[in-house]
This record gives C-alpha cells, structure tokens and sequence, in this order.
C-alpha cells in the first residue's frame, strides 16, 4: 500500500494511490485521474486512461502562448483520464450572471490537497482534496480511496451550499478509456435499457455524426442513424469518422447501477458501479444516467486535429454517470429539468450539502467467454459477479460503499471555518 506526492513537470503535481493491484495517479489540475492501471494477463501494467496527445503540461491555459489552439479551454488544456464535472457537464455557459467552464469549475480549475494517509480501520490509502466557489460560496471536497485486495477506486464526492439560495447543477463523472486497452473489437455495456441522443446542436465543422438526432431507443444494439438504418454500439468499431454521445435512464429500481468495457483480446475489465436509485441514503447525490462519448474521429478542429479542418487524432469512449442532460450543459439542464422522466439537475439546498459514490474497477479475467459479453449482474455479499449463461467472473468490491462513507464521514467532521467557501479570495 502506498500513498505519496510526485511532481509530474514544474508546474503539475499529482498523488499516487496503490495497493499493488491497481495504481492511481491523480494530478491537482482539474483532479484528472490519469493513470488507473493494473497487471494484465500478460505480465504487463497496463493503464486504462486516455491521454489525447494534445494534453498539455504548463499550468494554465489562459497563460499559454498557443491558448488558441485549445480554443481557450481549461478541460481539453488538461483533459485525460477521468474527471467529476460540477455544475456543469457539457460547453462553456453562463448562468444567473457567472460565466461557467466546460465541464464545470471541478474540472477546468485546480484542486488543493488537504491531506492524505492510510486509514486504520480499513487498511485503505486516501487522499482528501477541495475547491471552492467563493462567488457562489460552496466548496467540494473529494475523498479518493484503495482498499486493500481489491481492483477498485472509490470516490465520495460531497457539495456544501454555503449560499442563501439553493445550489443546482450537472453532477457526472466522465471516464476516458484508449489504447492499448481501448481497440476495435472492445465490448459495451451498461444498466440503462432506455436511452437517447443528441439533437442536432452540434457545428457540422467542427463533428461528424452517425446517430439520428434527438431519438429516444432501447437497444444499444440497433442505434437509429441519420441515414435511416441501425448500427451496433455495444462493439467498439475502427475510427469511422464520427463522433456521438448519447445518455441512458438508469432504471429506477436498481440498487446498483453500472457500466463496462471489455477488452476481449486482453481479457481486461473496465467497470464502474454507483448507489441506485432504489438503494440512496439520506444527502446522497443522485445518478440518473449512464453516459456514453463515442469518439471514432469526428471532431476535426483544434485541438483534437492539428488544424481546423484536419484529420481527428482522437480515439477513445467517453465511459461515465451522472445526473445531466446528455452533453449540452447546465443552461440547457435549467430549461429542461427532466429527460426521459428523471431529472436533469442535482439540487442542493441552502445550508445542506449532498455528497456523491462512485467507483471504478480495473481488473484480469480468466473466463475467455465473458469477451462475448455478459447478461446480468449481480451484487454478492463480498462483491460483483457478472454473468454469461454460466460463464462468470468475480469483482472483490464494497458495493454499498461501507468504508468511504464511515472515513469521509470522520474527515468531515474535522472541517475548519475555512472550509465554508464564504471568505474573500
């Protein structure tokens, strides 16, 4: 078990986490998690991340020399790996008068590290970091954990509203998986049955895309497209040139929700799994979607292309959750508070904080048979089993997050008065 700080360039530190089963490397830009790796079959480490080759390493994009080739954009500046967005999940908005990042100030902006360690109880390492909207006056802080055994990183993601006024907001984790785990032939999956995709909101310039627009479907199997006919999405495909998002009801009496890729050539497993619907306690933050960035080079502009214009250079799947209206962003959540029937924002009022549970598993399989997907999954008392007829693999996890409430509920309990969001910068 190892919990430690490293300075990745001279303006870029992280902390590592690693229980030598998966390892996680977690930089204080944007609290990108760029490394989630573990030791595949072959012997080898392998990360499951995605880090674009236009991934910067200074500071800041508003004091770089080429900001325009990130079209002044803090999260592509520093984008890789995965990421929480609050409050917002899609473009750069404004809202009651603030100007807001894409993706949100959690993931455009820097991260303090308040403290790190290993906890007693668990044997798990830790790492315990904040920001703040002093504007806004709320403060997130994000607790980051490895238990012992187990292939799996635990988040628990908690808003304080500060402000006289309800807090609203996207609330979505955004999980970038590439090569060398990410390849054609990759197998998808997800909890959600009923899904959606985006209206035609998009420049033709700057994306090219596959799926029809604004059609609700359930079948990831037979995605309606703009040429009339279906496509298979649950098998990754070579780079076709498109570039398509569409969000999933998670059902709403699911105790776990969950979404996965399977390298089959690999035998490799990326899976993440959140509270449900029918299983949230009392301030948890809700997570109503399954989310999916198809990313098979469409996006032909800077920086994903090395001019306007260009041949994209991205490959990826964009594999997340959370409570959001597709990737279009707060101001359009305001507008529409509901999508297929759940809501599109997370509420927080004055004085109350929620706090949000999320996980992610990188592990080896042995059963070949699972490369072919998988049918159900189950919660068992020691963690996940996933099944194909009966075929099946097991996942060690504390699916009812058990050990990171109990530890984010005693490092909370040591907040200072700085930690009200509400003193001037």
């Amino acid at each position: 078990m190892d919990v430690r700080r490293i300075q990745l360039w001279a303006s870029r530190s992280a902390t590592i986490l690693d229980n030598n089963l998966v390892r996680c490397l977690i930089e204080d830009q944007g609290g990108m998690n760029v490394e989630f790796s573990a030791t595949n079959l072959f012997g080898g480490r392998e990360n499951c991340m995605y880090l674009p080759y236009f991934r910067s390493i200074d500071v800041s994009v508003e004091a770089d020399e080429n900001k325009d080739f990130w079209k002044n954009n803090p999260l592509w500046y520093q984008m890789g790996g995965s990421c929480f967005s609050f409050p917002n999940y899609g473009p750069a908005c404004t809202v009651g008068g603030e100007e807001i990042s894409c993706g949100g100030i959690t993931a455009a902006s820097c991260w303090t590290l308040e403290r790190y360690g290993t906890d007693s109880k668990s044997g798990g390492v830790w790492m315990l970091s904040s920001i703040k909207n002093r504007m806004k006056r709320y403060v997130v802080r994000k607790l980051d954990l490895l238990l012992p055994g187990q292939n799996v990183h635990y988040t628990a993601v908690n808003v304080s509203n500060n402000n006289d006024s309800p807090l609203v907001g996207n609330a979505a984790w955004r999980n970038l998986v590439g090569s060398p785990f990410l390849e054609m032939g990759c197998e998808i999956n997800a909890c959600a049955k009923t899904w959606m995709t985006e209206p035609d909101w998009r420049n033709e310039s700057i994306g090219h895309h596959n799926f029809a627009n604004g059609i609700q479907f359930d079948d990831m199997s037979a995605i309606p497209t703009q040429s009339g006919h279906t496509v298979d999405y649950t098998v990754v495909p070579g780079p076709n040139g498109c570039t398509d998002f569409i969000s999933g009801r998670v059902p709403r009496d699911l105790a776990m929700g969950w979404t996965s890729v399977i390298n089959p050539r690999q035998q490799m497993l990326f899976f993440t799994f959140f509270p449900g619907p029918a299983a949230l306690e009392e301030n948890d933050m809700p997570i109503n979607f399954n989310n999916f960035l198809f990313d098979y080079g469409g996006l032909n502009d800077t920086p994903f292309a090395f001019y306007d214009g260009g041949t994209s250079q991205s490959y990826s799947v964009g594999c997340g959750s959370g409570t959001n209206i597709l990737s279009l962003g707060l101001a359009e959540s305001i507008g529409k508070p509901t999508l297929m029937g759940v809501d599109t924002l997370v509420t927080i009022p004055s004085g109350e904080n929620r706090t949000m549970y999320y996980a992610s598993v990188f592990q080896p399989y042995e059963n070949a048979r699972l490369g072919l997907n998988f049918y159900s999954v189950e919660e068992d008392g020691e963690g996940i089993i996933i099944k194909r007829t009966k075929s099946w693999a097991f996942i060690a996890a504390d699916t009812r997050f058990v050990a990171i409430r109990k530890l984010f509920k005693e490092l909370n309990g040591e907040k200072t008065v700085s930690d009200t969001g509400s003193s001037p910068q």
